[in-house]
């Protein structure tokens, strides 16, 4: 054997020691990448349910705008036993939303009738908040805003303890649920053509639901 072999190191290669931690190294790495890019698409996914969620629940309650607004009259009712409802009258024909099964329909009918007709689905995957009923009505001469602690806090709250309404108002209050996001609605409506001098007794309080 000459000098020169004597003096060149064994190519001995990795210890099974030296392989195990090195593999176990790069597991935590990959760990973590696939935990950060999980977290990234879950907050992503999040913020598309919530937009989805806000877009859907506006547009089914967006087309009650118009008929709410120009009511002529309302009234709203429900449990114990029943289904929640709120009755309104429009210039042409009765009108009732019904909340029940976690979803939203809407009936119609002529005021010389007593019978609904079929009724049509505005929003589905909704839930009553605990404790709220769906459906509230604001009669001409409450005071619901009087102080930030009453009943309507959070709209128009704190407006004075002077401050009565002139016309009917209608709260729709749910829980709408898309994928996991869960969006809280609160919408306010002001029946225009209602005024202090509004009859409580109407034609359309004889159909639908009672």
């Amino acid at each position: 054997m000459s000098d020169d072999a004597a003096a060149t190191p064994a190519d001995e290669g990795y210890s099974l020691i030296e392989v195990i931690v090195a593999t176990g190294f790069m597991l935590m790495v990959l760990m973590m990448v696939a935990g950060g890019l999980s977290l990234i698409y879950s907050d992503f996914n999040r913020a598309d349910e919530l937009g989805n969620a806000r877009d859907q629940i506006g547009n089914s309650f967006r087309r009650l705008d118009k008929e709410l607004r120009y009511a002529t009259w309302v009234k709203a009712g429900g449990p114990p036993g029943r289904p929640y409802y709120l009755k309104y009258a429009t210039t042409t024909d009765c009108r009732q939303l019904v909340f029940k099964d976690h979803t939203l329909t809407l009936s119609k009918w002529a005021p010389a009738s007593t019978t609904a007709g079929a009724p049509t689905t505005i929003a589905t995957d909704l839930t009553a908040i605990e404790g709220i009923d769906p459906f509230t009505v604001y009669e001409p001469g409450q005071q619901p805003y009087a102080t930030p602690n009453s009943e309507a806090s959070g709209i128009g709250a704190g407006v004075g303890s002077e401050y009565e309404l002139e016309h009917y108002q209608i709260r729709l209050r749910f829980l709408g649920q898309v994928g996991r996001t869960s969006l809280p609605l609160d919408v306010l409506f002001t029946a225009q053509n209602t005024t202090r001098n509004t009859p409580e007794n109407n034609p359309c309080a004889n159909g639908g639901l009672s």
